[in-house]
């Protein structure tokens, strides 16, 4: 049996991955009606780690504090969502993921926590067959998340000098990860050009494009 391929989408807050996620879904499974898609995402609840991350998440304040106590629930938290992902994979089912370890590298890493650190704590986990990380600039999320989220929005989200950092870093991984980690099929979509903002459905075909290439 042909092993399933474990896709990731990736991305600052706002970026929109959510709504591509559905439409991959849909697009994979027209491929092949007999394919399976197993949706997921991190961090996920399936340990108290992913509880921990999660509260870590939704908490006020300072962005730049409890790095690496992050880092550490993500990667163990990763783990057991490794133990769910990987006879899936093994079974032949495809699995799309909103967010990976590449979010720990962007976040963390604008936390102040060495890329190379992450990079050790999550040795052993699975490799994405593919990373899409959607590139929108750190100002239009913030504009984005001001309108979704209102006066709800997360401490990562509420402040755009981090979000800005975290941009950065996300910029770079498609050159640090193959050296880190081995993650080696990295891709960007441009969300933007200019001032004007691609739709939805002109990011979707992108995607696409791209997906198709693992079959």
């Amino acid at each position: 049996m042909e092993r399933g391929k474990f896709i990731v989408l990736e991305g600052i807050n706002g970026c929109g991955k959510g709504t591509q996620m559905s439409y991959l879904q849909e697009y994979i499974y027209n491929l092949d009606k007999s394919k399976l898609v197993f949706l997921t995402r991190e961090p996920n609840e399936l340990d108290n780690n992913g509880k921990k991350a999660r509260a870590l998440l939704k908490s006020d304040g300072d962005p730049y504090i409890n790095g690496i106590e992050a880092v550490k629930f993500f990667a163990q938290n990763r783990k057991t969502h490794n133990d769910i992902i990987l006879p899936l994979l093994n079974s032949g089912v495809d699995v799309i993921s909103d967010r990976y370890w590449h979010s720990n590298f962007a976040y963390q890493g604008a936390q102040g926590i060495s890329l190379e650190e992450i990079a050790k704590l999550n040795q052993g986990n699975i490799v994405p067959d593919l990373t899409i990380i959607f590139d929108i600039s750190a100002k239009n999320a913030d504009k984005r998340l001001a309108i979704r989220d209102g006066e709800n929005r997360r401490k990562f989200d509420a402040n755009l000098g981090f979000m800005e950092k975290v941009y950065l870093i996300y910029s770079s991984l498609g050159d640090q990860l193959p050296k880190l980690i081995g993650d080696k099929n990295i891709k960007y979509i441009r969300c933007e050009n200019g001032l004007y903002e691609k739709t939805p459905i002109e990011i979707k075909s992108e995607v696409e494009n791209l997906v198709s290439k693992l079959y």
